[in-house]
C-alpha cells in the first residue's frame, strides 16, 4: 500500500524503517522485498522520494504491507530526507525509527533486537549494525584524530554482541536506529552536508552531549556507493567538501589545519594518478574552506 496521503497508511507498529530513495526503483524494490521477507517485527516503512523522475509509488506498490511513499519533491539531501521520514514516523506514533539505506538488504531479522536493546538501554542514543560489502564486514567508522577530541563517552554496560563506540568512532547512516526519546535528546540529522558525513556529524553531536553510541552484531548487506558510484564527480566533491566542513564544525578556529588537510587531499589525488578527479577535488576544497553547505548547483 503506498498512499499519497500519509494519514491513510495503516498503523506502522512500534517501529518505522525510513528509506531515502534516489535513482531508479530497482534497489529500493529489492530492499522492500528483503524487509517483507526477513523482518519478523511488525513495522512500517516510509520511503522518502528524492527522484529523479516520478512514479515511484506505483513502482513500489504491493511490495510491503505497511508502506508509505512521501513524494514528490526536490532532492534536499540525505539528512533532510531522514528528518522528513522520522517526523512522519513519530507523528504516526512510532516508538523508534530505523534509518536504512535503500540499497541495503537484511540477512535475517534485525529490527526487533535493535528495538529491544534500545528499550533496555535508554542512555544509548543511537544503535547501528555493521554492513557486509562483498567479502568485507564494515563496522564503526574510525574518524581522524581531530574528531571527537575532548569527548569522553560515559561507559554503558552493554550485553554480549554489542560494543560502545569510542569518541573517534561514528555509526554509518546505512543502518542507525533511534528511539523517540533519543530523537528528542539528540535532535534531527544535520542537513547542511547534503551528502556524506552527515552521519558522522550526527554521531559527533551525540558524543558532545555525552550520549552513548552502540554497534550491534548482525550485519546488513550494503554494497557501498552502489547508488552514485564510489568515485563519481558527486561523491568526490561532497566527500572532500564535507570532510573540511566537519573539521570546521569541530575546530572552527583551526583554518591552518584545514588548509593542510586540503593540500594532503590534493597531493593524494596526484600520487594516485587520478587526474580526472582533480577538478572536482579542487572545487570541493574551495567550497569546504569557504564553509559552503547544502546542495551545490554544479552537482
Amino acid at each position: 500500500m503506498t498512499p499519497a496521503d500519509p494519514r491513510a497508511a495503516p498503523p506502522p507498529g512500534p517501529a518505522v524503517i525510513v528509506l531515502v530513495h534516489y535513482g531508479t526503483p530497482e534497489l529500493t524494490r529489492r530492499c522492500l522485498l528483503s524487509l517483507a521477507a526477513q523482518e519478523s517485527l511488525v513495522h512500517g516503512v516510509v520511503v522518502v522520494d528524492h527522484g529523479p523522475g516520478g512514479g515511484l509509488a506505483e513502482a513500489l506498490a504491493g511490495l510491503h504491507p505497511r508502506l508509505t511513499v512521501l513524494e514528490p519533491g526536490a532532492n534536499p539531501g540525505f539528512g533532510a530526507g531522514c528528518n522528513r521520514g522520522a517526523d512522519w514516523a513519530f507523528e504516526a506514533g512510532a516508538e523508534a525509527v530505523w534509518f536504512l539505506n535503500n540499497d541495503a538488504t537484511l540477512e535475517g531479522p534485525t529490527l526487533g533486537r535493535l528495538l529491544d536493546l534500545a528499550r533496555q538501554q535508554p542512555q544509548v542514543a543511537l544503535w547501528g549494525t555493521p554492513q557486509r560489502d562483498g567479502n568485507r564486514i564494515l563496522g564503526a567508522d574510525l574518524q581522524a584524530s581531530w574528531f571527537g577530541r575532548g569527548c569522553t563517552p560515559v561507559p554503558v554496560a552493554l550485553p554480549p554482541g554489542c560494543r560502545q563506540l569510542a569518541a573517534r568512532e561514528s555509526l554509518s547512516g546505512a543502518s542507525i536506529l533511534v528511539t523517540r526519546e533519543g530523537w528528542t535528546r539528540l535532535g534531527p540529522w544535520p542537513e547542511d552536508f547534503f551528502l556524506y558525513l552527515e552521519d558522522a556529524a550526527w554521531c559527533l553531536r551525540a558524543h558532545t552531549l555525552g550520549l552513548g553510541l552502540a554497534l550491534v552484531e548482525g550485519p546488513v548487506t550494503h554494497p557501498r556507493s552502489s547508488t552514485i558510484g564510489r568515485r563519481s564527480p558527486l561523491s568526490i566533491f561532497y566527500g572532500v567538501r564535507n570532510q573540511l566542513r566537519l573539521h570546521r564544525q569541530c575546530h572552527p578556529q583551526a583554518r591552518a589545519a584545514r588548509v593542510a588537510m586540503a593540500l594532503h587531499m590534493l597531493q593524494k589525488r596526484l600520487f594516485q594518478g587520478r587526474f580526472g578527479l582533480l577538478g572536482h577535488t579542487l572545487r570541493g576544497i574551495s567550497a569546504g574552506l569557504r564553509g559552503q553547505g547544502g546542495r551545490d548547483p554544479r552537482y
